[in-house]
């Protein structure tokens, strides 16, 4: 019953964010020179603070999407007559829900296709899959992930982005993990989802790919 309940909130919360980005993508009147496009880790990205670029950067991540939420509501994503570039990060909750992998995949082909289309000029960078800490505090937000099973949806991520041009597969899975291979504690709030200083390690990472 609770947790029905958390998943008709979220619903609704997931609603609300999408018809907002639907409204704002109608009126801006700025266009997008980078999209970053996600789950929860890029709604909560600082992106303006911690880039600090003359690029006009907007943030389209929705707190708990999966891929195919994404494919169904990828209208709400997208705006922008000449977008150079759109940074991908999802993925954890599909773990986290226990999508197969290939579902997953699927789903990704059809969004990478769909912005193709659209968008033709437009590269794509598909980042992996971030890091958790296994740690027994963390359980909770971590809950089924695993860092075997996301290294392993990376080495698939890794595969689909070679099959096309338009794609770069971003890795930055490393940059983020310990000597354990565990997602630093500083640079984490719950096991899951990034800190601030997480952030700031993320970014160092992804500034060679904004240019």
């Amino acid at each position: 019953m609770v947790v029905q309940l958390l998943e008709n909130w979220l619903l609704k919360e997931q609603e609300k964010i999408q018809t907002k980005y639907r409204h704002l993508n109608h009126i801006s009147v700025v266009e997008p020179n980078i999209l970053f496009i996600g789950d929860s880790i890029v709604e909560y990205y600082p992106l303006q603070e911690l880039f600090g670029t003359s690029k006009t950067i907007v943030n389209r991540g929705i707190r708990g999407y999966q891929t195919g939420l994404l494919l169904e509501n990828l209208d709400a994503h997208l705006y922008g007559g000449a977008v150079d570039k759109i940074f991908l990060l999802i993925g954890t909750n599909d773990i986290g829900k226990d999508v197969p992998v290939n579902e997953v995949l699927n789903n990704l082909e059809a969004i990478i296709q769909s912005v193709d289309r659209d968008y033709p000029l437009t590269e794509i960078k598909l980042l992996s899959i971030l890091p958790v800490n296994e740690g027994e505090k963390y359980q909770q937000a971590v809950y089924i992930r695993s860092n075997e099973k996301i290294q392993n949806w990376n080495q698939a991520y890794q595969e689909l982005a070679s099959a096309y041009m338009q794609v770069e597969f971003v890795p930055v899975f490393d940059c983020l993990t310990d000597q354990a291979g565990q997602l630093k504690k500083e640079y984490t709030t719950d096991g899951l989802h990034l800190s601030i200083a997480g952030y700031q390690a993320l970014s160092k990472s992804l500034k060679d790919y904004l240019y």
